[in-house]
């Protein structure tokens, strides 16, 4: 009997030390717009950008959540980041039912965003297997 490929792959980094440009929107669309083209994808609409700003309580900047939350819906899944400007890390997941090259994404990662540290890790999506 064939042996079934797992559904998807989510491929995760968390990156810290970030020294690169955080905060400019129009940087952080030429990160996701070549990652899309890097990992052989195609954007599927709009990049959706949430910016959250500090609050009057200082609420936001207590809890490390000033910055960006940005989506990208792509021809076979998901980009999402995370970005805190203030401890200057990022959150990316990458989502894919196709073949993706984990090495090509944390180069364009710290190529674009240049931490000084980073944790990766993958995890297999198959519902089908539970």
């Amino acid at each position: 009997m064939m042996k079934k490929e797992p559904f998807g792959k989510h491929f995760i980094i968390d990156a810290n030390e970030c020294l690169g440009e955080l905060k400019d929107r129009n940087h952080i669309q030429e990160f996701i717009n070549s990652l899309v083209s890097k990992i052989g994808m195609s954007k599927k609409g709009e990049t959706i950008f949430e910016y959250f700003e500090d609050d009057v309580n200082g609420y936001n900047r207590e809890r490390d959540i000033v910055g960006w939350s940005v989506v990208q819906i792509i021809s076979l899944s998901s980009i999402v980041i995370h970005i805190n400007e203030i401890s200057r890390t990022i959150y990316l997941d990458v989502f894919t039912c196709g073949d993706l090259d984990e090495l090509a994404v944390t180069l364009h990662l710290s190529d674009y965003f240049k931490p000084n540290k980073i944790k990766k890790q993958i995890i297999t999506r198959d519902a089908k297997s539970i």
